[in-house]
């Protein structure tokens, strides 16, 4: 069996991929017109699974659904498999295959996932990654690849090319991997002084990849095989194995809305679509794809239809500072739990964002969300204002488009608080058993974990409250230290716990 010997020696990172999760591919691709199975009960397929990472946490709560991974590395699919048989998981198997050998004898898919894989595989794997989409997606399916673009990838390229060089004599992976350091370390201060009107970019860079995962910096800048294009020339490779573009998951990047003034005149009067996407990607120096895939037979919008956008659900985490300004439409910065910034305008958007916050991790469907909102901006704003409905729809849209929120089928309520003697669910646990500094939340997110925090989820067993927790975590920590101070921070991250849905609920 052939497996490879890089990604033995350097395992990439085995996380949840939020944007590949089922629940918002099935609800994108309704978006634009495509009848797609419902998550629940759905099979799904991923090409470069690694260790499962993002495949078993959808299987753990999908229960119902099939999910198959397949992935060269045999020292990945091996500990995958470990985890999946601690999680007695009956809907997940995990393959050591080369998508060179196909996927024939495994029948069609409702999703098939290919993260991290497309430019990093030489060109007939590609060629063979593509017809197998094409062969083993079900009628009305969706193929998710992610792919570096042109023209913004040219920048990077810049250091890839001089990390390889730096490294070309060394044929041990993790010896490379430190010439690559070291590198960055010795070359750094040099290249942002001298290299002229690159120097910005260069120190850009360098200062990224020393804060990067080794697998990233690896996979990414020392592989043999990297290979970045224009949207154009991927969508003629895929058009030639009978696929068509439905989307990229990154909604703004359509728009030409999204861009300045001068910019989005000129893509708008664009009327063919993929040359339209194309000459965004030139005006944004786009790096990154994210892209949809299905058959060429499937009839596929152009644009979000915001009658389905109706009958989609919501979830979303954000807060506000300021005081809720619900009698003006005028900005108001809302931020996500990881920084993100997004000006919310509406008062009915306003209130939305409060309703979905207060319910989240669990979803909220577009008619309760606006018959929410609308209660609120009537009793506590301008009630005049909470009639328009259309501007919710509108707001809720570009919110998406831009990631402030995420969409499913179907809305599914969530405990967001933590009971008083909590209980880390049975995936955070065989994870963290697994020695892992990373756990599934319920949305799909990777939720990193201090040292303090790690041991704090362990010691959740269902059998200590609060102050038995707060005794334990002391005498881990230091027991000199202020107990008031202690229990401030159990509190906290048992808050934070609820919130990502790592604690059993009954």
């Amino acid at each position: 069996m052939k497996t490879l010997a890089s990604y033995d020696a350097i395992p990439y990172e085995s996380i949840p991929i939020t944007e590949t999760h089922v629940d918002g591919l099935a609800a994108l691709g309704r978006l634009f017109g495509v009848s797609t199975a419902d998550p629940r009960r759905c099979r799904v397929l991923e090409l470069g699974c690694a260790e499962g990472g993002n495949l078993l946490p959808m299987a753990f709560y999908l229960p119902d659904s099939e999910f198959v991974g397949i992935d060269l590395s045999a020292r990945q699919v091996a500990d995958g498999r470990r985890l999946v048989a601690e999680l007695a998981l009956g809907n997940i198997t995990l393959l050591h295959r080369d998508v060179m050998d196909g996927a024939d004898d495994l029948g069609r898919f409702d999703y098939i996932i290919a993260h991290g894989l497309y430019s990093w595989v030489p060109a007939p794997v590609r060629e063979r990654l593509l017809a197998l989409c094409a062969t083993n997606l079900a009628p009305d399916g969706i193929a998710y690849l992610s792919w570096n673009a042109l023209p913004g990838w040219h920048t990077r390229a810049i250091m890839r090319d001089m990390l390889r060089h730096h490294t070309r004599e060394a044929s041990d992976a993790r010896v490379r991997l430190d010439m690559a350091y070291l590198f960055l370390e010795e070359y750094g201060a040099a290249l942002a002084a001298e290299a002229g009107d690159l120097a910005p970019i260069l120190e850009t860079e360098v200062e990224y990849l020393k804060q990067a995962p080794p697998s990233y910096l690896y996979h990414e800048y020392l592989t043999e095989t990297n290979e970045p294009m224009l949207f154009s020339d991927f969508m003629t490779q895929a058009r030639g194995h009978g696929l068509r573009y439905v989307a990229d998951v990154d909604l703004h990047t359509l728009l030409p809305e999204t861009l300045g003034q001068a910019a989005g005149q000129v893509a708008a009067e664009i009327d063919e679509r993929e040359a339209r996407i194309q000459a965004m990607d030139f005006m944004r120096a786009r790096r990154f794809h994210r892209s949809l895939l299905t058959h060429a037979a499937t009839p596929v919008y152009d644009v979000p239809d915001l009658a389905v956008l109706r009958t989609l659900a919501f979830h979303a985490d954000l807060s506000s500072d300021a005081e809720i300004d619900l009698r003006s439409p005028a900005a108001q910065p809302f931020v996500t739990a990881t920084g993100s910034r997004y000006a919310v305008k509406h008062p009915l958007a306003k209130a939305a964002a409060m309703w979905l916050t207060a319910r989240y991790p669990g979803g909220v469907a577009y008619t309760e969300l606006y018959q929410a909102a609308a209660g609120i901006v009537a009793t506590h704003g301008d009630a005049a204002l909470a009639t328009e409905e259309d501007a919710l729809a509108g707001e809720l849209l570009d919110l998406l488009a831009w990631g402030g929120v995420r969409v499913a089928l179907d809305a599914t309520p969530r405990a967001n608080e933590p009971p008083a003697r909590p209980r880390t669910h049975t995936l955070a646990r065989a994870q963290l058993k697994h020695g892992g500094d990373c756990v599934a939340s319920v949305r799909h997110t990777a939720v990193h974990l201090d040292e303090a925090g790690a041991h704090l989820l362990g010691l959740l067993d269902g059998q200590r409250d609060l102050d038995a927790l707060v005794t334990a975590m002391r005498a881990r920590l230091d027991p000199s230290l202020d107990p008031a101070s202690i229990r401030d921070g159990c509190e906290r991250l048992l808050w934070t716990f609820a919130r990502n849905g790592l604690l059993e609920t009954s």
